[in-house]
């Protein structure tokens, strides 16, 4: 569950109590736009009204209207970062100017040092562009007093990790990253073979959606959350095997796959439901819209190194 998940249920509450009656959907729907559109005009930019937008959307996905919600949504979610967290937008702007996609190291709070280190270490290595380290906590917060720290108001626990990842992506691809994004996990390492040519890394994503080391077995380790999870979950991962993905280690989504992404997240959160893994979250979710990994190593292109070690297991005889 999302830490907003309680609120939008208190929401839902008080619409009924108003009501004196259950409340389907399509009302729920309009009764939060009416609010959030009340609240927009009244310059009210926060949480609660970015929260509303977005009960709208998902209550009633289908409506004749949700692009427009979205794009309002969008639009609200860039004033809320550019008030509220201007270096962040600052970050952005510098890697489009360079047309660099956006790098974001993927961590927790018991990694941060190790994260930090990571992102001392590409700094210099990336064209002097400083990563973006995800954490998750109770809300929305940008931490700049060692290197740059993102809090995302998602759990910080192993099992929220695609919350993270998506929820991430949302923010990201609503203020920009119009040259993609490399998702990167902490515990990777920088080579330092040589010098990246900048038009060569550039060159790379030009024309590619969803890039990485594909994971193409169907065979792959169902229990791997075992031990890392700090909630009770199932103890095997229960969905099949829809298509090859990257290796959550380190891959690119351009514009165009985040737009894709976050936009069928907006509508339909529960493509998450009963997810663990956030790479084959990823991997399902495009898939479905149409977007299929090119099977590329990172590691290779970004003279980097991960630790990542072998998820597949052999075949049942």
């Amino acid at each position: 569950m999302l830490p907003t998940d309680a609120l939008e249920m208190a929401i839902v509450t008080e619409f009924s109590k108003n009501a004196s009656s259950r409340l389907c959907s399509p009302h729920i729907k309009a009764l939060a736009l009416q609010l959030f559109l009340t609240r927009h005009a009244e310059g009210q930019i926060d949480a609660v009204t970015l929260l509303l937008a977005r009960m709208a959307i998902k209550s009633h996905p289908e409506a004749g209207n949700v692009d427009q919600i979205i794009s309002a949504y969008i639009e609200v979610l860039q004033q809320h970062v550019a008030d509220c967290m201007p270096s962040l937008a600052a970050w952005v702007a510098q890697c489009e100017s360079l047309c660099l996609p956006l790098p974001i190291i993927f961590s927790c709070e018991k990694y941060l040092a190790q994260a930090r280190g990571l992102a001392r270490d590409l700094t210099p290595h990336y064209f002097g562009v400083a990563p973006m380290i995800i954490i998750g906590g109770p809300s929305l917060e940008l931490d700049v007093s060692d290197g740059q720290v993102l809090q995302i108001p998602v759990s910080d626990v192993y099992e929220a990790l695609p919350f993270k990842v998506f929820e991430t992506y949302l923010l990201m691809g609503a203020i920009g990253a119009r040259s993609g994004l490399l998702k990167i996990d902490d515990d990777t390492h920088v080579e330092r073979h040589a010098p990246l040519d900048l038009e060569n890394v550039r060159s790379e994503f030009a024309t590619v959606d969803y890039m990485g080391l594909a994971l193409a077995s169907p065979h792959h380790d169902r229990a791997w959350h075992q031990g890392k999870c700090s909630t009770a979950v199932a103890p095997f991962y229960g969905k099949p095997f829809v298509a090859p993905w990257a290796r959550g280690a380190v891959y690119f989504l351009s514009k165009r796959a985040i737009s894709k992404l976050t936009d069928h997240y907006l509508r339909f959160p529960g493509c998450l439901a009963g997810e663990l893994y956030e790479d084959k979250a990823v991997g399902d979710v495009l898939h479905a819209l149409g977007i299929d990994v090119v099977d590329v190593p990172l590691e290779r292109v970004l003279q980097i190194r991960t630790d990542a070690p072998e998820r597949g297991v052999a075949a049942a005889a």
